[in-house]
């Protein structure tokens, strides 16, 4: 092996390493346990809140499928840097935005939101795409499944750290009571010690930033591009445009994406909602980032399990399957089992890390290098509008149940009532979609690459 050949070899090999630390360094977030309380308690009020991350969500829908196209046509690397070197913006701003004048403090959130939004649009599809492309110059492509089950596994400890650190760092009492078990008078204040999981947020996503500094491009090896005569400001367009000839002209590529939409909605909508269920099982809120901690590490078992399902068992019968978990797991939770109904809250964490690893595993499989980044946007785009539309619905119905409810009921009881009585309708929601892909796809369906084992 030549001198330049070995040095192509290496740099390929470290941007796997790297690639798992990417993900590590940019999900494994500390102000996860404390995400709601925190902008409270920097001053923000609950209607500020949900605007804040109204304009998050939008900021990812506009800003997901170009990212995708500007990857596949300027490099993966470049948006990569630009996602890690956005999230220490977003983090500095709330490390170091002064209390007290609640203008700027929401003007400080607002731009985080925005920067955020850019983060996760601009990571989303780049990080698996580059990943991929340098497993398939080694030759190693089959090897995904091995690499997206050690990233899964290496997220997921870290998520477990990340929720124990965060929730623990964030509590001034907590820490005094540390610090005077070692001798130590502190002295923390709360308003010092809210910024903490900020603050270490911010040293990840500067090792995020340097991690996506050595990684490497990979040439694709793809066909020449359409219309290269463009522009540079409509050449994006032109990709995007071409990235959706080729999905709709593939239709697997869009059942999966399709089958990832229904099954992701429905399980991340009662992620959502979890913190809610626990207090109406009579789960004590201190306990909230305990089991949010072993939520995370259902991952692992959620990447073993992927990988097993995509090499013995055919696409469609993984769709099958996993309804069918998450509908079992939705139904139990709809009983509000006091205590043990968390086990089945557990099957909807878990749905989301299959969801996530089988639909990359099919995904980069089938869809070439040239519209890989910008395809995997469109399963990001297509799982964040399928969340929206189910908050939607569920909005929607909770307002018709607790119109209902007022007529008999007041107080915290309504609250509790409605909730628990809104349950029942996501396994309802979810075969209704479950349905609805099977009617689109009723034409291939029956086609042998449905069929086949990863």
């Amino acid at each position: 092996m030549s001198k330049a050949a070995a040095e192509q070899h290496a740099s390929l090999e470290r941007n796997l390493r790297l690639f798992v630390l990417f993900r590590l360094f940019f999900n494994a977030r500390f102000y996860y346990p404390v995400f709601t309380i925190l902008f409270l308690d920097y001053g923000l009020s609950l209607s500020q809140f949900a605007i804040l991350n109204a304009i998050w969500a939008l900021t990812i829908v506009l800003a997901e499928v170009p990212s995708g196209a500007l990857a596949d046509l300027f490099g993966r690397r470049a948006l990569l840097v630009f996602a890690s070197g956005t999230m220490v913006l977003e983090m500095a701003l709330l490390a170091f935005v002064p209390m007290g004048n609640a203008l700027i403090l929401f003007l400080a959130f607002l731009l985080n939101r925005i920067l955020s939004g850019l983060a996760e649009a601009a990571a989303s599809g780049a990080d698996e795409a580059l990943a991929y492309d340098s497993l398939k110059a080694l030759g190693r492509e089959h090897e995904w499944g091995d690499l997206l089950e050690k990233t899964t596994r290496t997220l997921s400890v870290g998520m477990f750290a990340a929720m124990i650190i965060g929730a623990f760092v964030y509590d001034a009492d907590a820490l005094n009571k540390s610090f005077g078990f070692l001798g130590v008078e502190a002295g923390l204040e709360p308003s010092l010690t809210i910024r903490f999981p900020v603050i270490l947020t911010l040293v990840w996503a500067c090792i995020a930033f340097f991690t996506t500094l050595r990684m490497r491009e990979v040439a694709s090896g793809s066909p020449e591009r359409e219309n290269p005569e463009g522009s540079e400001l409509i050449r994006p367009f032109q990709q995007v445009f071409a990235a959706a000839r080729w999905t709709l002209d593939h239709r697997f590529v869009l059942f999966v994406i399709l089958a990832a939409l229904a099954l992701d909605s429905v399980a991340r909508q009662f992620v959502v909602l979890a913190s809610e269920y626990y207090r109406t099982i009579g789960l004590a809120p201190a306990s909230f980032g305990l089991i949010g901690a072993g939520m995370s590490l259902l991952g692992i078992a959620g990447a073993r399990l992927g990988h097993h399902l995509a090499r013995r068992h055919s696409p469609f019968f993984n769709f099958c399957f996993l309804t069918g978990l998450l509908t079992f797991s939705l139904l139990g939770t709809s009983f509000t089992i006091p205590g043990y109904g968390v086990v089945f809250a557990a099957g909807s964490f878990i749905m989301m890390s299959l969801v996530g690893f089988l639909s990359s595993t099919y995904l980069n499989r089938h869809v070439d290098s040239h519209h890989r980044a910008t395809v995997l946007s469109f399963r990001g785009l297509a799982l964040n509008l399928g969340l929206g539309a189910a908050s939607l619905l569920y909005t929607g119905w909770i307002a018709f149940l607790r119109t209902a409810a007022e007529q008999d009921l007041s107080g915290e009881a309504v609250q509790e009532i409605v909730f628990s009585r809104s349950l029942p309708a996501l396994p309802v929601y979810l075969l209704a979609l479950f349905t609805l892909v099977l009617v689109l796809g009723r034409r291939f369906i029956r086609r042998s690459y449905l069929c086949f084992r990863a």
